[in-house]
């Protein structure tokens, strides 16, 4: 199977198949990047953003509005796939970088056939996100792709208050 992988400075989109070598691709964020999407990410200081679980929930809701604008079926939530969403959110939140991780483990452990995943930082609203990912060749393909029936979120804001985002697909042999 093949690696796909789309960097950019703010999100980052991977795919793995059973026997694929997984690589890190992403990005450190840098000050102009985090210039551009805070007010980008920000609709106003009044509105207070979502805590995390519904910040997730809405992710996925977003995620499956534009898979139904495209004729793809509903994803369903996953335990399984949320750990792992959540374990890479902490992690790349931490570290300050987009660096994806290796969904080897998440095609055995999770019983997956292919993977994928979206990470991104730096936007408040779930909304936000999933219009960026949608903008995105590589991250618009892991979100369209027709055999994906499961989701993943996971959700970390930084002590600075930037919020970190990891998304993992998933479909069964």
């Amino acid at each position: 199977m093949r690696v796909l992988s789309a960097a950019m400075l703010f999100s980052a989109a991977m795919v793995v198949g059973p026997g694929a070598v997984t690589g890190a691709a992403g990005a450190t964020p840098t000050a102009a990047t985090a210039v551009t999407e805070a007010s980008a990410a920000l609709p106003s200081k009044a509105s207070t953003p979502p805590g995390p679980r519904v910040y997730e929930r809405r992710v996925v809701r977003h995620t499956n509005l534009e898979r139904r604008a495209y004729d793809r079926r509903a994803l369903s939530r996953s335990r399984c796939l949320d750990r792992y969403a959540q374990r890479a959110a902490n992690r790349i939140a931490a570290s300050g970088r987009l660096v994806h991780q290796n969904l080897k483990p998440v095609l055995r452990r999770c019983g997956g056939w292919k993977v994928g995943e979206n990470i991104a930082y730096g936007y408040r609203w779930p909304r936000h996100v999933v219009d960026a990912w949608m903008d995105s060749p590589g991250h618009r393909a892991n979100i369209l792709e027709p055999r994906y029936r499961r989701i993943g979120v996971g959700v970390r804001r930084d002590s600075r208050g930037v919020v970190w985002v990891s998304q993992v697909f998933a479909y069964r042999r």
